[in-house]
């Protein structure tokens, strides 16, 4: 802003001035002295007009550079916002992604060697079920064998003892009939004449009570003695007693998968068969398996029917409950949810 500034003072002068005049009378020159002072008033004016526009300038410059540092300043914290959460998915996804592929492999396996242990199971269980029912044969042969032999020797051995003290044996039976049972059959039948006359009815009562359960118990035991008859005879109707006189097709289960690799873009290929099958025919059956399966013109995967998709959701949820529910661990829990989790996302295609 301009403004003005007044100052005062006085200046100070002397000096002397030669004079000369013409004569006149007489004529002649002299010196004049003279001094004195002289005031002074000074008015400076300061023009800031050009100062204060390049102020002006300045500021807008600042201004302006302070707009583009608060810019830079935001833009560089949401680029660091954005790649720290880039780099934090990319972390978070590859490390889900490898614990899906591992839990993936670990329930493969466990699977083969449930699958495995299961066929063991059931073909020892079978092997002992034909050997318990040689033994029960072999013991019921034996024991009908030493059970008549030794009733032969009790019928021997009571006739020879007889034979021995024939007259001992006679006195006794006669002692027995005439002086001890005679009176106990009189008293007996006096009791009976007695309790029939009086509570014949309860008798009857009774008696029919007891031939009732009598005739239960009998019911009982005949279906369980002939429990395994029943059984067989129930698998023999489902089987044919046929010959063949040329071979035919026989249709076993195979279970065919194909995994990403963790390392690369490639893809493996598991096929697994039931262990009754020979080795050279299970590796003969895993090649035209992989071989048909992994050519997609000539499998022609298509998405399952609803029917379809529906039934392999109950087993599946069935299986994955009997494996994981009844754990408490919290480990298996989120496994059963993660499984779970990829199960009902996963897309289900068949031939």
């Amino acid at each position: 802003m301009s403004y003005n500034r007044s100052y005062h003072a006085s200046v100070q002068y002397s000096g002397s001035v030669g004079y000369s005049y013409p004569a006149s009378e007489h004529g002649g020159s002299g010196t004049a002295h003279y001094s004195g002072s002289v005031p002074v008033d000074v008015t400076i004016h300061v023009d800031t007009n050009p100062f204060d526009g390049s102020i002006n300038r300045f500021k807008s410059s600042v201004n302006v550079l302070t707009g583009s540092v608060v810019a830079m300043n935001a833009a560089q914290c949401a680029a660091i916002k954005q790649t720290a959460q880039e780099v934090s998915a990319s972390v978070i996804n590859g490390f889900f992604g490898m614990i899906n592929t591992e839990l993936s492999q670990q329930l493969q396996a466990l699977d083969s060697a449930i699958n495995a242990g299961l066929g063991l199971i059931q073909s020892q269980g079978k092997a002992v079920t034909e050997k318990k029912g040689d033994m029960e044969t072999d013991y019921n042969r034996i024991s009908s064998r030493y059970v008549k032999l030794f009733a032969d020797l009790d019928d021997e051995c009571y006739k020879r003892i007889i034979a021995l003290d024939r007259p001992s044996f006679n006195l006794s039976r006669k002692v027995l009939r005439e002086l001890i049972n005679e009176s106990t059959c009189d008293a007996a039948a006096v009791n009976l004449i007695s309790i029939d006359e009086t509570s014949s009815s309860k008798v009857n009562v009774f008696v029919s009570s007891m031939n009732r359960k009598t005739l239960e118990i009998l019911q009982t035991l005949h279906s369980y003695i002939n429990q395994e008859s029943n059984i067989k005879s129930l698998i023999d109707s489902f089987l044919f007693n046929e010959e063949l006189n040329e071979k035919m097709l026989i249709c076993i289960p195979v279970i065919w998968s194909e995994s990403d690799l963790l390392e690369g873009d490639g893809v493996s290929n598991d096929c697994y068969i039931p262990d009754p099958v020979e080795q050279q025919g299970k590796q003969s059956i895993s090649d035209k398996v992989n071989k048909y399966c992994g050519n997609t013109e000539k499998a022609k995967w298509k998405s399952a029917d609803k029917l379809e998709k529906e039934t392999l959701n109950r087993e599946f949820n069935l299986l994955a409950e009997t494996q994981f529910a009844s754990s408490d661990e919290e480990i298996q829990q989120r496994v059963y949810k993660t499984m779970m989790s990829l199960w009902q996302n996963a897309e289900t295609l068949s031939i």
